[in-house]
């Protein structure tokens, strides 16, 4: 489980300055003994919470073999307005950052295999090919809006230390448009498209000077062993002048730090350079055409410069460049040598999004007799009713010893398809577990209604399979037509091998046990949010017991980025139906009778009209009977149009680990809270761990 509080609720959200550079991320080591965590969603109250969906993307992997990059996924955001000459261009800088990587490597890597993913909102055309795997969430590569913080400079978002790759690269239409434009403020952009490369693929850092609102500083001017004071760079042989940056004028030392006043900056001579590195420096002179290294025997105009206090220097040991690139795996033990080749043109694949396809593929063996089939009902139930946007297909597939279709893919465009596609949700149990089986049907009702490429596949089970064709038998039918499968492994005792299919598949894999609803919930809903995109806010989502004649008070914050399609939801499973008042920031109750009250035979829900006004919603459960309740609340809210609510999302830095290693063995979870592209400063991140 990953939540954020606020400092302070229900008060605005504070935002950083637009020109900080800092990622507002959090990183929490945890060290393990025995096997991985398993990482699941357990009740956690506050005040004001945001909660994450829990979904840990991988971003697109990138193939090298034989000096080749393949498989570098661009991906262009669905909100971008129509404009080929978008893709003509992403072809341009890359055959441009193709070549200009080749030299920088000393022809080790160059780019050959380039994927372009075009969103389902632009016109289809014959050369576009359906996607499979391929989402704008994992691509390595983002043109979309421009990230407040940093306009139309390209960034990489890194979370992660020294030699760790980041998560994507973020250009923006202007930047990748507007040739004169970018050229004039970052330079050639292959040689630009290369100095990103470094971070996004091998976790190198900025090798200059600079200061960040947000508190990150790096000395722009350090004084050198040799004597004399020089600006912070790599390497030090780049030549120019050091003036103040408001007037021009020559620079004065600050006679306290002995180092030049803070406004002094140092500006390159254009015409007159001769270092040759490094592209983490001033990728963008002329001369500039390799990184820093630390031979002695190498190019000295491109030779490492320990002294300077630069961010790579302090986070990477004052290894260079190339010695950190070494340790690599692009580059360890020697691999891919240096290689002549012919041409260093990429060839392009022009994908583009289908529209979103899910089926649900439920296990229905025996050994979900009880409650874990009761509240698998429940929960694809409200999945059906609450999650799923209008328009969205979705399908139903249940297996025990075989498999079969309980209702076919279909778009849902009224409430009577909702109803149908609740009432095909399983409810009785019985036989062996065939996993391939269901997974096989849940690809023929995928291709009842087109091409199965990028569809996905939700696999629940609780068991381990026991009757053929099992997952190994069907993953490769899976990859050759590119479904994305989602697995929630539903207690312990699940399949091994579901967490390697979903990996290999390209979709995201949970642990929810056997007693705990809300993880199960979260893990349809943080799929669903995933891979279908969606405005979908869920604000609350927590399981209470409460004693027979007791009642429980709790509330949650709405904020003004959200309240379209509010509604909350309370369900049980044994016991008479509870009472339940909610209170809306203007004291208005709705309890039993009230328009917006609908209550069944195990959920309550209120569903709010319009927009729900931000503010404190105040709830109330009351246990009518005799015995302990258990009730889980579940509180969803859509974003409003053009605004982007406020989200905490997860993410780990293996799905495995080496416990024969004698080194420490750590698993690190970033978290991160952002609205946008914008991080939100202020959060309070709590993470709960369940081990095995």
């Amino acid at each position: 489980l990953v939540q954020a509080w606020p400092k302070t609720c229900p008060g605005k959200v504070a935002l950083p300055s637009l020109h900080t550079s800092s990622s507002a991320h959090t990183s929490i080591h945890s060290a393990l003994r025995k096997e991985m965590a398993a990482l699941r969603w357990v009740l956690l109250l506050s005040a004001c919470i945001w909660r994450s969906e829990a979904i840990f993307n991988r971003p697109y992997r990138i193939k090298l073999r034989n000096n080749e990059y393949s498989d570098v996924l661009v991906a262009i955001n669905k909100d971008i307005p129509e404009d080929q000459r978008i893709v003509d261009r992403i072809k341009e800088i890359f055959t441009e950052a193709s070549q200009a990587l080749y030299v920088a490597t000393n022809q080790r890597t160059f780019i050959k295999g380039v994927k372009i993913l075009i969103p389902r909102t632009w016109t289809k055309k014959p050369e576009y090919l359906p996607a499979g795997r391929e989402t704008f969430e994992r691509a390595n590569v983002r043109v979309d809006v421009p990230n407040p913080m940093y306009g139309d400079n390209p960034y990489v978002q890194q979370k992660g230390g020294c030699g760790e790759g980041g998560d994507y690269m973020h250009l923006t239409p202007k930047y990748v448009v507007d040739k004169p434009y970018g050229e004039a403020y970052w330079g050639p952009y292959g040689k630009t498209f290369v100095h990103e490369w470094g971070h996004l693929r091998w976790g190198l850092f900025e090798e200059y000077g600079f200061e960040d609102p947000s508190g990150e500083a790096y000395p722009r001017y350090y004084r050198s062993s040799t004597g004399g004071v020089q600006p912070s760079g790599c390497s030090a042989h780049v030549a120019g002048t050091n003036r103040h940056m408001m007037t021009g004028a020559p620079c004065q030392l600050d006679p306290v730090t002995g180092i030049f006043e803070q406004d002094c900056r140092f500006y390159p001579d254009f015409y007159n350079n001769q270092a040759t590195g490094s592209y983490m420096y001033m990728q963008f002179l002329e001369e500039v055409t390799s990184f820093c290294h630390s031979d002695p025997s190498g190019d000295p105009l491109s030779f490492h410069n320990r002294e300077a206090p630069t961010k790579h220097n302090v986070l990477c040991e004052r290894k260079s460049c190339w010695d950190v690139m070494n340790e690599h795996r692009d580059f360890a033990n020697g691999a891919n040598p240096p290689r002549e080749v012919s041409s260093t043109l990429p060839t392009f694949e022009l994908l583009q999004e289908s529209e979103f396809r899910i089926v649900l593929v439920l296990d229905t063996s025996g050994s979900m007799k009880g409650d874990p089939i009761r509240r698998l009902n429940r929960v694809a139930t409200r999945f059906i009713r609450s999650t799923v946007y209008w328009g969205a297909a979705v399908g139903v597939v249940t297996f025990s010893d075989d498999a079969s279709i309980d209702h076919p893919v279909v778009s849902v465009t009224s409430d009577d398809i909702r109803d149908d596609l609740v009432a095909a949700v399983p409810t009785r149990t019985g036989g062996f577990t065939c996993i391939g089986c269901g997974l096989l049907k849940g690809v023929e009702a995928l291709e009842a209604v087109g091409p199965p490429q990028g569809g996905v596949i939700l696999l629940v089970t609780d068991g381990e399979e026991n009757r053929n064709p099992t997952i190994a038998d069907v993953t490769p039918q899976l990859l050759t037509k590119r479904v994305i499968v989602a697995t929630i492994a539903y207690t312990r005792a699940a399949d091994a091998l579901l967490e390697s299919l979903a990996l290999q598949t390209g979709g995201p894999s949970f642990f929810a046990s056997l007693r705990d609803s809300n993880a199960l919930d979260n893990a349809f809903t943080a799929t669903f949010e995933a891979l279908a995109g969606g405005k979908a806010v869920k604000l609350l989502s927590e399981d209470q017991t409460i004693a027979g004649g007791e009642r429980y008070g709790s509330h949650v914050y709405i904020d003004n980025s959200v309240g379209i399609n509010t509604t909350f939801s309370f369900s049980w499973l044994d016991g008479p139906q509870p009472s339940i008042s909610l209170e809306t920031p203007l004291g208005t109750v709705i309890t039993d009778g009230s328009p917006e009250y609908d209550a069944t035979a195990d959920t309550i829900t209120v569903g709010i009209p319009g927009t729900a006004m931000p503010g404190k919603w105040a709830y109330s459960i009351s246990n009518v009977g005799r015995d302990d309740q258990n009730i889980t609340t579940i509180v969803t809210s859509n974003s409003l149009i053009d605004d982007e609510p406020i989200k905490v999302t997860a993410q780990v830095n293996a799905v495995s680990l080496n416990y024969s290693s004698s080194e420490p063995t750590a698993l690190t979870i970033f978290a991160s809270v952002r609205k946008g592209y914008l991080p939100v400063t202020g959060a309070v991140v709590k993470v709960y761990i369940q081990k095995p």
